[in-house]
């Protein structure tokens, strides 16, 4: 490639996916979400990129048209709530056609290709006609000229210390994407977090192993470290709760505020990746070694956002902003398969995974 190749991220939230293709060697042009803070949190960590708040379903056709032709990929992911295991699922959920905003955006703009991000729930969806979501996807898509490949990701085989997994469809006019090999090592939780000290700390410790090197980036000062209040009956529950345990080992008499799913007051194992981070507050999740719940920063961590990623709004906002992001170092990861096939165009000939970059060189070594 000549140039870096051009990226506009619907759906953008917080910029996970941008970062990740932008470690990759991408320009982000425009990251497009509905969220004010979301969006102040992007442009704060996108120097060089057009943050718009806007509803997608609002904007025009013209908005998209001043890009036509002048980006390579489109990235997005839709709104996750209508198809997750955890909600309620409903057939008429109208977040669950926001995926049509995509395809629009992909009509108008025509890049190379496009990549869409979602829970695994989506698989088993249908919409409010008893359509297949997944495979209205995969028809309009087609319709518009792409071929289209789809695949369960999990973000701890890609360098990402948490298990996390989503369905990625890839869809591509120069050939098939390969989906990237995983990496041979997981990157653990105290692999992760183990010199961030307390949070009555304001700087970092020294980096301990090859993850915090990449994620310090030479940062000292710690950002968005602040604990949440716990009062006595909330720390008694916390304080009984062992390494990779859950609410479970808290004694009846003191929990007694429902909640009964395996993650509440789950106290992360420090030798494996972490559990899915959905809302760290909300769902009570613990530090493996202090008794607290983990910090926006921890969490951030523990989604493989550097640590100059400054995130804004209060501590309820920054923690469901981080919820919502997709790991940098798997969009790094799915990038640089973009990138092989953007090196490597045709229309016929699908890339061998013999051939594929292979992503365990570059961060294993």
């Amino acid at each position: 490639m000549d140039s870096k190749p051009n990226v506009i991220d619907l759906f953008c939230g917080i910029g996970g996916f941008s970062k990740g293709f932008e470690m990759a060697g991408f320009n982000i042009v425009c990251g497009i979400d509905f969220w004010d803070i979301a969006i102040e949190t992007f442009e704060s960590n996108h120097k060089n990129t057009n943050g718009t708040l806007a509803d997608l379903t609002e904007l025009d056709d013209k908005f998209f048209e001043k890009y036509t032709g002048k980006i390579d990929i489109i990235i997005a992911g839709p709104p996750c709530q209508g198809f997750s295991m955890c909600g309620q699922r409903k057939i008429g959920d109208k977040r669950n056609e926001l995926f049509n905003e995509v395809i629009r955006a992909v009509r108008i703009i025509n890049p190379k290709i496009v990549i869409i991000e979602n829970v695994v729930g989506l698989l088993s969806m249908k919409n409010a006609n008893g359509e297949n979501v997944k495979d209205l996807i995969n028809i309009k898509l087609n319709e518009l000229g792409y071929s289209v490949n789809y695949k369960i990701l999990d973000a701890s085989d890609y360098g990402v210390p948490q298990k996390r997994k989503r369905v990625f469809f890839i869809g591509s006019k120069i050939g098939d994407v390969e989906f990237p090999l995983p990496l041979k090592n997981k990157v653990t939780v105290m692999d992760a977090l183990s010199n961030i000290p307390d949070t009555s700390a304001e700087f970092y410790k020294k980096p301990e192993n090859d993850f915090q090197v990449l994620m310090s980036g030479g940062e000292s000062k710690i950002y968005n470290h602040d604990a949440m209040k716990h009062n006595k009956k909330v720390l008694r529950r916390i304080e009984n709760v062992p390494q990779g345990g859950n609410w479970k080992d808290i004694p009846p008499e003191i929990y007694d505020v429902g909640g009964t799913h395996s993650n509440n007051y789950r106290r992360l194992n420090p030798n494996k990746p972490s559990i899915t981070i959905k809302h760290a507050i909300k769902s009570m999740i613990i530090h493996p070694v202090f008794n607290r719940v983990i910090t926006a920063r921890e969490v951030a961590r523990l989604q493989s956002i550097p640590d100059s990623f400054i995130i804004k709004g209060n501590k309820t906002e920054q923690h469901q902003q981080l919820a919502n992001a997709v790991p940098p170092l798997l969009g790094y990861a799915l990038a640089k398969s973009v990138i092989f096939r953007l090196n490597n165009p045709s229309h016929n000939k699908a890339v061998k995974q013999a051939d594929l970059y292979n992503f365990n060189t570059e961060i294993e070594g």
